[in-house]
């Protein structure tokens, strides 16, 4: 909606502070001039006109420092509903949001992503429906859906190792989702949803530097580096996953052998209990068991030295652990992650930084796809 009726210059300036305000939420006029190198004056004027247009809203005005606090400014909310659709190995989980991206309805049930993909994909889309009914509302009334999945992913959302994901079939899980919703339905990584989620709304708010690292069935990070997720060249940074460890001899599920899924990833980490330890021992149920927490700081270790010479490169502030291990047993998997970094990575880098479980828990994931869903509708 940036007005047609100035110059180039004007309008392309004007997209810069959209572009900044989306990316970031909710942000000061100051923020926005320093990322977009813009000067205050001329900043100040395009947020006014911004918000005569309603391309902008004031939010909530950014409490503590000394005199009046800053006022922020967000992005007006689009018309209709978002859909966040976040598809694990062993689970589907559907959130219905409001134009603002709060959780009106949620929904997760098993499934099996890796055996049968086109059930999954089915089960996705009458969780969708489920979900909308309950606000009395249908498909026509979704403004943008997002969905995110475990497994290296392209920029395009297309899985840059088909094999390693239902068995082959889910090369281009967009395009199969899109078909069966009717709507166009863009697709990153389950750690960039949580990334999203996190520095959004919960752990890593207000912090430009931050990795934020997933352990479950699968392990892996999504990065966050000036404020922005990084996706490298390709789309597959943060894939430290499959990244070989000592001398393993497992064959993982990228063809490898001896990745640090292997090794820290749910199914590992529930061979390493003794028997009669069961999957619940990892849920909840388990949290605080003696024996648990022990594996469970072990994958931590395991975790925490591939990361440290990611942290020797990068110098974030902030680790946040999500995921069924590093945010359910977060006390014990942060430990973990904790002892390795400060062992293996520059004493100084290692002290500044600080490793905090992902605020909101295992349901990172869901709300950064709503975010993102809020994003797309703004487009």
């Amino acid at each position: 909606m940036v007005s047609g009726g100035r110059g180039p210059r004007h309008r392309g300036n004007a997209a810069a502070v959209l572009r900044v305000v989306s990316d970031r939420d909710e942000v000061t006029r100051q923020e926005i001039a320093r990322h977009t190198g813009l000067s205050r004056s001329t900043v100040a004027d395009l947020v006014t006109r911004l918000l005569e247009s309603g391309d902008l809203t004031e939010a909530t005005q950014q409490p503590g420092g000394r005199g009046r606090p800053a006022q922020l400014v967000r992005r007006a909310d689009p018309q209709g509903l978002l859909l966040g659709l976040d598809l694990g190995h062993n689970h589907v989980t559907v959130a219905l949001g409001d134009a603002s991206a709060a959780v009106l309805q949620e929904v997760t049930v098993d499934a099996d992503l890796d055996r049968d993909p086109d059930a999954t994909i089915d089960l996705t889309r009458d969780l969708a429906l489920e979900v909308l009914a309950r606000e009395g509302s249908s498909l026509s009334d979704v403004a943008a859906a997002v969905a995110g999945l475990p497994g290296p992913m392209s920029h395009a959302g297309v899985l840059s190792v088909p094999s390693m994901l239902g068995q082959g079939q889910m090369r281009d899980p967009g395009r199969r989702l899109s078909r069966v919703l009717g709507m166009p339905v863009p697709v990153t990584t389950d750690t960039v949803l949580g990334a999203v989620g996190e520095l959004r709304s919960g752990a890593a708010m207000g912090v430009d530097d931050v990795i934020f690292v997933k352990a479950s069935h699968g392990v892996g990070c999504a990065l966050v580096l000036g404020g922005q997720i990084y996706r490298g060249s390709g789309g597959l940074a943060g894939e430290f996953g499959h990244t070989r460890v000592g001398d393993g001899a497992i064959r993982c599920r990228c063809g490898n052998l001896g990745c640090l899924e292997t090794v820290a990833g749910l199914e590992r980490v529930l061979a390493e209990l003794p028997h009669p330890y069961t999957e619940a021992a990892l849920t909840a149920e388990g949290v605080g068991d003696p024996v648990v927490s022990r594996v469970v700081t072990d994958a931590g270790r395991a975790v925490g030295s591939t990361l440290a010479p990611i942290c020797n490169a990068l110098n974030p502030a902030l680790v946040v652990t999500g995921g069924g291990l590093g945010a359910v047993h977060a006390e014990a998997f942060g430990k973990g992650v904790r002892e390795a970094i400060d062992r293996d990575a520059q004493p100084a880098i290692a002290s500044a930084l600080q490793v905090v479980p992902a605020q909101h828990g295992v349901r990172a994931e869901r709300i950064g796809a709503l975010l993102l869903a809020r994003r797309e509708a703004m487009r």
